[in-house]
């Protein structure tokens, strides 16, 4: 048994081997004989000539569809602005004087490139001539031009224009040989040096020097004196404000004195003259019958008269003084009433009071155009202290409601019996009843070779003139109500009316006690601070390696 399993394995070997050396001579033979040619595959078909014209057409369709978005974006620009505030988004006064652009404006931008202001000044000018081709614009750096800077200046070296030079002149607005000086502070309005708040202002500058330099209409306001009435030049509580806004807006300002000397004669017989808008601003004073008689035919002869009156207490303070005003508010066929008007609306009364400071509704009219088209509901004139005004029917002038109260107001009559004992105010049988109208306007017919006829507007309320409409954000309703007033009555565009722009703050005001405390920050803790946060992470790990130390010590 055993030579047998020995055998066996030997036998199975043998054979092997001998198939092996069968192999050998056949794998010789395969290796030195010539390799067979490799089969060719078949070769792919040629393109079509269908493959060839849709590719072609594919690319000519690329083509015109690349022209007709250019063509189209061309002719559709869009802006998006994505500032707080929209500080480059063009209200609709600026876009409506650059479509009615005629000839074309040049605007001279003379600032450093590396000015705050001139990145914004270019950003807003994309934007203006997105709306027009007739603006010309060139940036003049007054460090890498000077030659081209000077240029300029010699050209309007002479010129004086609203008592400003060109050295004053961060911006230049000219058509022709009318031109307009843009001072640096005109860009930017200050709200508060401690805090360095800063307002901008650029699109009220430059749309009201472009309006400066295309009209060439230089009406003159004239504003009444002597009556107790308020000043130009008076600030918050005066007519300052106005006066500068009328300015701006290419209004010629006077004031006219009172006739009360025997030196007034020569000009008593024409103390309007050249005057297209005579303002009447709330007088606590009697108007004398010869002044009253005069402002009358001032208007009956082709004027224009703005009157805001309001209750005056007599001295006796028994009854209301009568301002002498009949003759010429009776000639736009309106009659100043003797009332106190309370609102008891909450909706549009003020929370603190009694209802004398109202928001009264405005009514369809050129005058209130910019009003009732305003998409912020908080925007309105506001009145403090007003009497109601009723058309008289008498005359040939047609009378239209400007502003008016809500059908819960009233005038109260007998207003010096509440005065004494003040609460809330209730209506009584004697009282005047709501809706009152604390507002009119009425135009006289026109004369022969007139376009129109004379223009008179009459508000119940002295307090719509006073400075604090232009300086405060909540009133400016009441100031786009008086210039709108005055822009009807001289028949010029209305005055621009373009939001505020959100505040920011400008820069960092360092005194010497900041400076004192960043340099105790800087050299003194922030070090100390370092080092002892380095020297407690160093302890700690030190404590940590000792006790792992510890832990592996077997004698432990």
């Amino acid at each position: 048994m055993s030579d047998e399993r020995q055998g066996k394995p030997k036998k199975g070997k043998k054979a092997r081997d001998r198939g092996e050396a069968r192999k050998a001579p056949v794998e010789k033979i395969a290796a030195t004989a010539p390799a067979a040619p490799p089969r060719e595959e078949p070769a792919p078909p040629g393109t079509s000539a269908g493959t060839k014209a849709s590719a072609l057409v594919g690319l000519v369709a690329a083509m015109v569809l690349a022209v007709l978005v250019n063509v189209f974006a061309a002719r559709h620009y869009e802006r998006w602005d994505f500032t707080k505030g929209g500080l480059y988004t063009l209200s609709p006064a600026t876009v409506g004087t650059l479509k009615n652009l005629g000839e074309p404006v040049r605007l001279d931008v003379l600032l450093p490139a590396g000015s705050p202001l001139t990145l914004s000044i270019r950003h807003l000018l994309e934007a203006y001539r997105s709306e027009t081709t007739r603006l010309d614009v060139h940036f003049t750096d007054p460090d890498t031009h000077p030659a081209e800077f000077l240029a300029v200046q010699r050209k309007y070296a002479e010129r004086v224009i609203d008592g400003r030079t060109i050295d004053d002149a961060a911006v230049v607005i000219a058509r022709g040989e009318r031109a307009h000086f843009v001072a640096s502070r005109d860009l930017v309005e200050v709200e508060d040096e401690n805090d360095t708040r800063a307002r901008p202002r650029l699109e009220q500058a430059l749309t009201s020097g472009i309006r400066a330099v295309i009209s060439t209409d230089r009406p003159k306001a004239c504003f009444t004196t002597g009556h107790g009435e308020k000043t130009i030049e008076e600030g918050a509580s005066g007519l300052g404000p106005l006066r500068d806004r009328l300015a701006k807006n290419g209004f010629e300002i006077e004031s006219i004195p009172p006739l009360r000397t025997e030196d007034d004669k020569e000009r008593a017989r024409a103390p309007f003259e050249g005057c297209r808008v005579v303002v009447v601003a709330g007088p606590s004073e009697r108007f004398s019958t010869e002044e009253a008689t005069r402002l009358r035919a001032f208007v009956e002869g082709g004027g224009n008269a703005l009157v805001a009156a309001g209750p005056v207490p007599d001295d006796s303070d028994q009854r209301y003084l009568d301002l002498g005003l009949g003759p010429v508010v009776g000639l736009a066929g309106l009659e100043l009433r003797h009332d106190f008007v309370f609102e008891t609306d909450p909706r549009l009364r003020a929370a603190r009071g009694f209802g004398e400071t109202f928001m009264p509704t405005p009514r369809a009219h050129p005058i209130t155009e910019s009003l009732l088209r305003s998409d912020d509901a908080e925007i309105g004139a506001v009145m403090t202290v007003a009497s109601s005004l009723a058309p008289t029917g008498a005359g040939a002038a047609a009378t239209v409601p400007l502003l008016v109260t809500s059908d819960d107001a009233f005038g109260m009559v007998d207003f010096f019996a509440w005065a004494k004992d003040p609460r809330e105010p209730e209506e009584t049988a004697s009282d005047h009843k709501g809706p009152l109208t604390v507002a009119f306007a009425s135009e006289l017919p026109k004369r022969p070779g007139t376009e129109r006829g004379p223009r008179v507007v009459v508000i119940g309320s002295s307090s719509v003139v006073i400075g604090d409409n232009w300086q405060r954000d909540d009133l400016r309703g009441t100031a786009i109500f008086v210039e709108s007033a005055i822009a009807w009555l001289a028949a010029i565009p209305v005055p621009l009316d373009i939001p505020n722009k959100p505040s920011f703050t400008a820069g960092l005001r360092l005194t010497e006690d900041t400076m004192g405390s960043i340099f105790r920050y800087v050299v003194a803790f922030i070090p100390l601070a370092s080092v002892l946060t380095g020297a407690a992470i160093y302890l700690r790990r030190r404590s940590t390696e000792r006790r792992g130390t510890r832990k592996k010590d077997p004698a432990s």
